[in-house]
C-alpha cells in the first residue's frame, strides 16, 4: 500500500515538473516572440489631414483646388516618411470619406481618435484663404500657449517651413489670437500648421506641385523628429 502511495506521488511530481516545463517554455517563447517582431516605435503619432468630405475647407475655384485634397495629400508623404523614421502613425482620415455629420462632431472625433491610440504628438495640417487680399501669403504654426512643449514643436516646424523659402513665415500663433477645438481637446503636445494661402497664387502653384507637396511634408517630419530627439537628450 505504501510502495502504491509513493509511486502515485512520484507519477505526480514528474506530472507537475513537466506541466511546469511546458509552462515555462510557452511563456519563453512566447516573450521571445513579441520581442522580436512587435515593433518598437518611437513614438506615436495622429496626423490630422484637415476638413474631408462633405467639407471641402477653403477653395481655390480658379485652380479648383480644395483644401481637403491637398492636405490630405500631404499628410499622407508626412506619415510615409514618419513610418520610415520608426514612428507609430495614427490618421484621423486616409480618404477623402469623413463619418462625422457636423462641424463639431468632426473637430471631437478627430481629438478622439488621437486620444484613443494614446498620441503622443497630435499635428493637424491646413491650408489658409483670404480672399480680400490675393496678396497675403505665408505659413503659420498654431499651438496654445508660449513656454509649452507645444510650442517648441511649433517652432521647430514653423523653422523648417521657412527654410524651404516657398512663402513668408507668419510666425507662431496661440490660443490667445484664436481658440481651435482640436488643440484645446486633444490630450497629445498639439500643433496646427497652416501650409500658406490658397488665395494666393504663389503660395497655390507650390502647395499644389508634387515637388511642393514633397518638400513640405519633408519639412514637416524633420521638425518633428528634431523635437523629438532634442527633448531626448534632456
Amino acid at each position: 500500500m505504501r510502495r502504491s502511495r509513493r509511486k502515485q506521488l512520484n507519477m505526480q511530481k514528474r506530472f507537475y515538473r513537466r506541466l511546469f516545463i511546458l509552462i515555462a517554455f510557452i511563456i519563453f517563447v512566447t516573450v521571445f516572440i513579441f520581442t522580436k517582431y512587435s515593433p518598437n516605435y518611437l513614438f506615436t503619432i495622429c496626423i490630422d489631414a484637415g476638413h474631408g468630405g462633405y467639407d471641402p475647407g477653403t477653395t481655390n475655384e480658379i485652380y479648383k483646388v480644395d483644401e481637403k485634397d491637398l492636405v490630405l495629400d500631404i499628410s499622407l508623404k508626412l506619415g510615409e516618411i514618419l513610418k520610415q523614421q520608426n514612428v507609430k502613425v495614427i490618421y484621423t482620415r486616409k480618404r477623402d470619406h469623413i463619418p462625422w455629420k457636423t462641424q463639431i462632431e468632426s473637430l471631437k472625433g478627430r481629438s478622439e481618435i488621437s486620444n484613443e491610440a494614446n498620441a503622443d504628438i497630435f499635428v493637424s495640417v491646413h491650408a489658409n484663404n483670404f480672399i480680400e487680399d490675393s496678396e497675403v501669403r505665408g505659413t503659420e504654426v498654431w499651438c496654445r500657449f508660449k513656454n509649452t512643449e507645444d510650442e517648441i514643436l511649433a517652432r521647430e516646424i514653423g523653422n523648417r517651413l521657412s527654410n524651404i523659402g516657398y512663402t513668408r513665415d507668419r510666425g507662431l500663433k496661440y490660443e490667445k489670437d484664436k481658440e481651435l477645438y482640436v488643440l484645446k481637446n486633444t490630450q497629445a503636445i498639439s500643433i496646427l500648421v497652416e501650409l500658406g494661402y490658397l488665395s494666393n497664387q504663389q503660395d497655390l502653384e507650390f502647395l499644389i506641385s508634387e515637388e511642393g507637396k514633397k518638400q513640405c511634408a519633408e519639412a514637416i517630419a524633420e521638425g518633428i523628429m528634431n523635437y523629438y530627439y532634442s527633448r531626448k537628450e534632456e
